[in-house]
């Protein structure tokens, strides 16, 4: 489904205020040159997703815990999309996303997906070797299995959205990141174009920074789509809006509607 598609990556920025707190309505978030560098146990961000004016759909994304990956310690992490009543009628989705961040590297070590839309379903996992390079596919749709090569740190469709938001993103730059999805190695190109200042109900008043993928890759990005989003200068590189113009449909927009910051991790 194009709309849920386009909304991962800004989701997972690619993603401080506690959700929908009447005191923070009005909090000020100060730009930060540089980036927090962390990832926060416990943080949650909400997004609705919104077609011609109507919320068609929801996704939350939580760092829900730290565990052991092939003996490495790894940031697990879990992204819900839901489409609401109003369009389940027509394409009910369930979406859940895993990935498994490697939490003094910050490259993927294992992501798995479980898509329900409309008819159609999948249920896959990838293992990511970095040290030896290989990813190993795996579904359970059709008990079939791929080895592959993968390049050095490279990272899944969940993973590169967090990698980026812990990079000192400046405007008007470009960022490389190499990433694996659908079996195949992509090389994302990320430009970072002007900063404007931003309002965000309930959370509050942000300096954002927008943000253009340039390279898209199928069952990722809406393909002939053009993407756009902007996140957060203060230091938790919050993501604030995702916009995508797809052809026919028009524009599809997801906003942040709440922010859990969680805590971070002890040294």
């Amino acid at each position: 489904m194009p709309m849920k598609k386009a909304a991962l990556f800004f989701l997972t920025l690619v993603l401080l205020a506690p959700i929908s707190s009447a005191q923070e309505k009005g909090r000020v978030f100060a730009p930060s040159e540089k980036s927090a560098a962390k990832i926060f146990l416990g943080e949650k961000i909400k997004f609705e997703v919104s077609y011609l004016g109507i919320t068609v759909g929801e996704a939350v994304s939580e760092v829900k815990e730290l565990v052991k990956v092939n003996g490495r310690d790894a940031y697990h992490i879990e992204i819900n999309i839901r489409s609401r009543p109003i369009l389940d009628w027509i394409y009910k989705v369930r979406d859940t996303h895993h990935t498994y961040i490697d939490a003094e590297h910050f490259d993927s070590l294992r992501y798995e997906k479980k898509i329900k839309e409309g008819s159609y379903w999948t249920d896959e996992s990838m293992e990511y070797d970095q040290s030896k390079h290989i990813g190993l596919f795996y579904s359970r749709k059709d008990n079939s299995r791929k080895e592959m090569f993968i390049p050095q740190h490279v990272q899944d469709q969940i993973s590169c959205c967090y990698w980026l938001r812990l990079q000192d993103l400046k405007p008007n730059s470009k960022t490389l990141i190499p990433v694996n999805a659908d079996e195949k190695n992509w090389d994302l190109e990320v430009v970072a174009h002007g900063v404007k200042e931003m309002k965000i109900d309930p959370v509050g008043v942000f300096q954002a920074v927008e943000i253009e993928p340039i390279i898209l890759f199928e069952g990722f990005f809406v393909r002939r789509g053009k993407v756009r989003g902007w996140m957060s200068m203060d230091e938790r590189r919050i993501p604030l809006v995702m916009k995508v113009k797809v052809p026919v449909l028009g524009e599809v927009v997801a906003t942040l509607a709440g922010y859990d910051p969680g805590q971070a991790p002890a040294n």
